[in-house]
């Protein structure tokens, strides 16, 4: 009985290793450990600075989870990973969209639909998701030249 227990858990551990490895699952993590970290930033700043302070703080948040969600991008896709810029740019907006949502959850009062907010945070989170693969191709060359 415990070894069938065993058996299925394998099984389980590496149908998950297999769809983490795809290219999907590599788009996914990244995406998703971006949005995680703009949510767990935001509410930490919104306990520790003013509230008028996030507005603001937001381009940072979003651009630093960016340049990290690209360098995990290029890192773990390397150059099989099919289009990349695609795939920056659909990061990068998923990361706005959260962060602007999760500001106005956290501050009720601030519109959701502030065309200035999204604009200035899009950009950022753009350049730097490409900054941050940037990186992560240089890091990569660097391993590769060593």
């Amino acid at each position: 009985m415990l070894n069938i227990c065993v058996d299925t858990a394998r099984v389980t551990i590496e149908s998950i290793k297999q769809v983490f490895a795809s290219p999907l699952g590599i788009f996914l993590y990244a995406a998703l450990s971006g949005m995680i970290g703009v949510v767990i930033l935001l509410a930490f700043f919104s306990m520790v600075l003013a509230e008028s302070a996030l507005p603001v703080l937001l381009p940072f948040v979003i651009s630093f989870n960016g340049a990290t969600s690209g360098f995990y991008l290029v890192d773990k896709g390397g150059d099989r990973f099919p289009h990349l810029r695609i795939s920056l740019v659909g990061i990068s907006c998923l990361l706005v969209v959260s962060g602007c949502f999760v500001l106005t959850i956290l501050l009720p009062w601030e519109s959701m639909l502030d065309g200035t907010r999204y604009l200035i945070t899009g950009a950022a989170a753009v350049f730097f998701s490409f900054f941050g693969a940037w990186i992560g191709s240089k890091s990569k060359n660097m391993d590769r030249a060593s």
